[in-house]
């Protein structure tokens, strides 16, 4: 028995029951047995399902309830802070219920997702925000950064958000939702949806009120919208005669990021709702920026005259004692660029997100680049390449002789990506295809029981207006052809349809683009009914920020169909419902609006195998790129994290591989600088001066070389005296406290050690991804056997691991250096006799001449005897030996004690305390120089990163160890 769409919803919705009331019951669901609850399902409806409408309703349980989740990662100033807030603590959490329960019943969101938005993700961020109960002198300004993904709930969560302020107490809210008026308005309905539970809006140009979303409970409402769905903060709303101390109600303003408007605002707060004697709005207020990286960053060189839009933002904060900054992108390049040191006329500091930055979770049923533009992962099939277009030579006499002499034959060729706001020429026959193949998906979705779900085609190609009207003109004439031949010509028998061109390009189209769609039969999508019937209501329109374009009201038409063209409307936070083709050609190459305009990352539940995204190879290559920069960034706060790193204390580096393409704007980078880090290690030597003050890391690594240790005796590796000539003929068993090392140690055994160890992100030069990729790219050589020095010293204690003994550890000075503790006060713990471990006599007087001669050639007028008086660097000993074996050097430190009578700073002490009498142990890894060093990782850093990092070397100094 075939279900119709109303019976299978109601089946679904019964086995969703029976699933949340154990699930309330705190059952665990085995979903290996999910069909149980399907076959209870049916039974209670009565029902007859064949076995096709079983597997249909199992994918789409299983896809509901078997959600999983990538950890949230957070950075902190301050991993001390107190922890305020408590779900349990609050007492009525009004907004927070209405609004779970808007989303179980009325969003596509599963419950898995809602309840660790529930349960950790808004309550962690909630403690990054000030406690708005709190009392305390003068004013407090928070700011940090919320990181997403494009498409994935960013709204939910700070619709949330402000949901679970409100009930811990704060009284004003403002969200800054993008720079059009289109996407203000659908933020707008939004709000009021989840949080305001009343609307106003325009419906056929007529104004209506009511209650909506959660306001439908009809309990009294306790939120006001100082904004609506058809106005902004604009016209006379800064002469409003009232206050915010009027309003026992939370007080909420959706107001687009434009001067005017916020200049509105802020006019409206500081002449009615300062406090006489504070001198400020005595109100907790917690602002939202969403798109934060957009129109929000300060982009003006000179840091005394912040972008107008920047600088009100702040103006506004600061009229609040009690404040919070709080920035929602997917896209954080340009906010990680911000100049934390920046500090305008008014003395207030830039909005860089200096107090914490978040990362969402991302569920498992989230479609994003990886997913789609890396070859093997699930929807890369999906993925279409637009090859008939043929840009032209941009750089040849040709094309510009054209473009400044023959500009009217550019205009009337074909489409390029660089076109002029007048072209109106011949548009690739992709298009076509690709508005063929949204067609052909409405059917399928159709067929499936999805009759009543909202479906959209997203193009764009230009940034001009009248470019884009052209499309759409163009898209507009295929729709009424198509439709017009098989209202017409189709007779809706296939024998006799098949003859039709329409039909065979129908076959063809489908054939190549839905070959793995196996529940549908081409029979059933070439009917001509349900072809009519799919594409019939699809209307083709321009989204954009022009006066004629038109308005996506979901509210009015749940089962709207679109295409829509359009360029930055389309780019920046509007949601295209149904999103099933995107056909994308633009010559935009920054990271964050490339990302921005990929609209089609998201949710696809119940379509994941029909939509589709068409592109140029350039644009998918540079997807590729930008994901791969921004799974980067995540592990980079991830290890910030364990490491007790905060923003400001380390700073953010954003790989920048791709020559073609630029992270953001560059107005936006002015506080950005190139770095370049070591890829090639070959005849250099790094070591790790900066320990984190997390001491359970230093734990870790000592367990890692207890066991590395264990397994080189077990192993019999030859054990020797690393200082060889020193040495030679001792007994490496005897009391002496000197340095040791096993010999030929094969590199697998190194590259294993290395990834199990954890050090500072500070250490810039011992980054031990990068000198992993080193050691096992197939073009390194030289490397294959190594010596493992276990270096002494000339402190009080010894090695306390089996074997070692008698190795005497090396005393070092700490101190605390922002948030980690650095060895020595010279930032390195080598000296000159590390080179020479492992060396015998020859090699070392082989690696000295070689450098005098290197100096000599620098300096012919140089005597031999002042050359020779000059110290031999560290380096010498593995730039100048091609031929010895890498050195990896574990060091086993004695810290010295505090110095009488100076007091320590706080994270210090805390370091030594938790680490007692333990030893601190730390690393040099060091290789031959087989090869030049001449290839480096390119990255974008941020101005705390250079500061940090890229200070002078320290000059070395001869450290020999004392040996009794």
């Amino acid at each position: 028995m075939s279900l119709t769409e109303a019976q299978y919803g109601m089946l679904f919705q019964i086995a969703t029951q029976l699933i949340n009331v154990e699930r309330t019951q705190g059952k665990s669901i085995d979903f290996d047995n999910l069909m149980s609850y399907i076959d209870r399902a049916i039974t209670f409806c009565g029902f007859t399902c064949d076995e096709d409408t079983k597997n249909k309703l199992f994918v789409e349980l299983e896809y509901q309830f078997a959600i999983r989740h990538t950890s949230s990662e957070c950075i902190f100033d301050d991993y001390d802070l107190k922890q305020w807030y408590d779900n349990k603590n609050i007492k009525d959490a009004f907004f927070w219920n209405r609004y779970r329960r808007y989303l179980s019943e009325k969003t596509s969101i599963d419950p898995v997702s809602i309840n660790k938005l529930d349960e950790e993700t808004l309550p962690n961020i909630m403690n990054c925000l000030g406690d708005p109960n709190e009392i305390f002198e003068g004013k407090r300004l928070r700011r940090g950064l919320i990181i997403g993904d494009v498409q994935s709930g960013k709204t939910a969560t700070y619709s949330g958000l402000i949901c679970k302020a409100a009930d811990a107490g704060y009284k004003v809210v403002i969200l800054l939702a993008g720079i059009t008026e289109s996407l203000r308005g659908q933020t707008q309905e939004r709000i009021d949806d989840g949080i305001v539970g009343f609307t106003y809006r325009k419906v056929d140009k007529i104004v209506r009120s009511g209650r909506v979303g959660v306001g439908l409970d009809n309990k009294p409402r306790r939120a006001t919208s100082f904004t609506t769905c058809i106005k902004d903060f604009v016209g006379d709303c800064d002469k409003i005669a009232t206050t915010l101390n009027e309003h026992n109600s939370l007080v909420l303003f959706v107001v687009k990021k434009n001067v005017s408007v916020l200049n509105k605002m802020y006019k409206w707060l500081s002449d009615n709702n300062l406090d006489p004697v504070l001198q400020c709005v005595n109100q907790p207020m917690l602002l939202i920026d969403d798109e934060a990286d957009n129109a929000s960053v300060n982009t003006k060189r000179d840091e005394t005259d912040p972008t107008k839009t920047n600088k009100i933002i702040r103006q506004i904060c600061n009229l609040f004692k009690n404040a919070n900054y709080v920035g929602f992108t997917a896209t954080p390049f340009a906010n990680v660029f911000i100049d934390p040191d920046s500090v305008d006329s008014m003395k207030h500091a830039d909005l860089f997100p200096e107090h914490f930055i978040y990362v969402l979770p991302t569920p498992s049923n989230y479609i994003g680049a990886k997913q789609l533009f890396f070859e093997g992962e699930k929807c890369f099939s999906q993925l279409r390449y637009i090859v008939d277009i043929e840009e032209p030579d941009y750089d040849s006499d040709e094309y510009k002789d054209s473009s400044k002499n023959d500009i009217d034959t550019l205009n009337s060729g074909l489409f390029y990506s660089r076109h002029r706001k007048e072209w109106d020429g011949i548009l690739p026959k992709s298009l076509r295809e690709a508005v063929i193949s949204f067609f052909i998906a409405n059917i399928i979705r159709d067929l499936r029981g999805q009759q009543s779900t909202p479906r959209s085609m997203l193009v764009n190609m230009s940034r001009f207006i009248k470019v884009q009207n052209i499309i759409r003109e163009h898209i507009q004439s295929i729709y009424d052809s198509v439709r017009n031949t098989i209202e017409h010509d189709f007779s809706g028998k296939i024998k006799e349809d098949s003859k039709l061109p329409l039909f065979q390009e129908i076959k063809s189209v489908f054939e190549r683009h839905y070959s793995n769609v196996s529940d549908i039969a081409f029979s059933r999508i070439c009917d001509k009914q349900n072809i009519l019937k799919a594409i019939d209501k699809i209307k083709v329109i321009v989204v954009n920020g022009g006066k004629s374009s038109a308005k996506l009201d979901y509210k009015t038409n749940k089962s709207l169909r679109v295409i829509a063209v359009g360029g930055l409307a389309l780019s920046r936070g509007l949601t295209l419902e149904g999103l099933i083709t995107s056909y994308f050609y633009r010559n935009t190459s920054t990271f964050d609006v490339l990302m921005q305009m990929g609209r089609w990352f998201g949710y696809r539940t119940g379509y994941e195998d029909i939509f589709q995204v068409w592109t140029s190879r350039l644009s998918a290559d540079w997807y590729k790129e930008i994901e791969s920069a921004t799974i980067e960034l995540k592990e980079d706060i991830k290890q910030m994290f364990e490491q007790h790193l905060t923003p400001k204390d380390f700073g953010i580096r954003v790989r920048d591989y791709c020559d073609e393409l630029s992270i953001t704007s560059a107005n936006k980078m002015r506080s950005a600088f190139e770095l370049y880090e070591m890829q090639s290690y070959y005849g250099n030597i790094c070591d790790t001066p900066y320990i984190s003050t997390n001491v359970t890391q230093n734990a870790h690594n000592k367990e890692q070389v207890i066991a590395l240790t264990k397994y080189l005796f077990d192993n019999n590796f030859d054990f020797r005296f690393a200082d060889r000539p020193k040495h030679e003929g001792e007994s490496v068993l005897s009391d002496n406290p000197s340095s040791r090392y096993f010999a030929n140690v094969p590199k697998n055994v190194i590259i294993d050690f290395l990834s199990r160890i954890k050090c500072s992100m500070v250490n810039m030069r011992f980054n031990t991804d990068n000198i992993l990729d080193f050691m096992q790219d197939c073009k390194t050589t030289g490397i294959d056997n190594w010596d493992v020095v276990f270096e002494g010293g000339d402190g009080t204690v010894y090695y306390d691991i089996p074997g070692l003994e008698k190795i005497r550890c090396a005393n070092r000075a700490i101190e605390e250096h922002g948030n980690v503790i650095q060895i020595s006060s010279r930032r390195r713990m080598l000296g000159l006799r590390e080179g020479k471990f492992a060396l015998r006599k020859e090699q070392i007087k082989l690696a000295e001449d070689l450098c005098r001669v290197a100096w000599k050639e620098e300096d012919p007028d140089a005597t031999d005897e002042s050359l020779k008086n000059r110290n031999v660097p560290l380096k010498a000993y593995f730039q100048y030996l091609p031929k010895r074996n890498p050195v990896l050097i574990i060091f086993l430190l004695q810290p010295n004690p505090p110095v009488p009578n100076k007091e320590e700073k706080p994270k210090l002490k805390a370091f030594r305390e938790e680490l007692g009498e333990e030893r601190i142990v730390a690393f040099a890894i060091g290789f031959p120089g087989v090869k030049e060093a001449e290839s480096a990782k390119k990255y974008k850093a941020n101005k705390i990163y250079m500061q940090l990092h890229m200070q002078d070397e320290p000059e070395e100094i001869d450290d020999e160890e004392q040996v009794i």
